[in-house]
C-alpha cells in the first residue's frame, strides 16, 4: 500500500483529488513510486530549466499533475477515479472546457485507463507539514 501525504483532499462530482502544494512533501510523495535518485534527477531538471512546466504522470492509483512555478516550487494534485472510468470521461470534459492541450488530456485519459486495469492499492493521507 502506498501512502501519498496531501494537504487536502476535495471531492468534485464523486471525483477525489489531493492537493499538495509543499515542495517537501512532493519531492517525499514522489519517493515512494520513483525511488530517491530518479526523483531528485527528475525534480532538479524540472528546476534547472529556470521555467514554469507541468507533467502528467501516474503516482500508484492516482493521476498524477505535477506543477512547477519559478516563484512558487513545486506543487502537485493527485486524482482518484476510484476505477470509474466514466468519472475520468466527465473530467475529460471540464478538462476541455479549461482549454487543456489535446494530447495532454488523452495522457490524463491513458493513465485512468491503465489504473482501472491494473490497481496499485494506494491511499490519501492528509498531512499539513510546518
Amino acid at each position: 500500500m502506498l501512502d501519498f501525504k496531501v494537504n487536502r483532499i476535495i471531492t468534485t462530482d464523486n471525483v477525489k483529488h489531493g492537493i499538495v502544494t509543499n515542495s517537501i512533501q512532493v519531492v517525499e510523495n514522489f519517493k515512494l513510486v520513483y525511488g530517491f535518485n530518479k526523483t531528485v534527477s527528475l525534480l532538479k531538471t524540472i528546476e534547472d530549466k529556470k521555467q514554469n512546466c507541468y507533467l502528467i504522470c501516474r503516482l500508484g492509483d492516482y493521476v498524477g499533475f505535477l506543477n512547477y512555478q519559478t516563484d512558487f516550487g513545486f506543487s502537485l494534485k493527485l486524482t482518484d477515479f476510484e476505477n470509474d472510468f466514466d468519472s475520468a470521461l466527465d473530467e475529460y470534459l471540464d478538462l476541455q472546457k479549461k482549454d487543456w492541450k489535446e494530447e495532454d488530456i488523452i495522457k490524463y485519459l491513458k493513465i485512468a485507463k491503465e489504473i482501472e486495469n491494473e490497481s496499485q492499492p494506494s491511499k490519501m493521507i492528509i498531512s499539513n507539514p510546518q
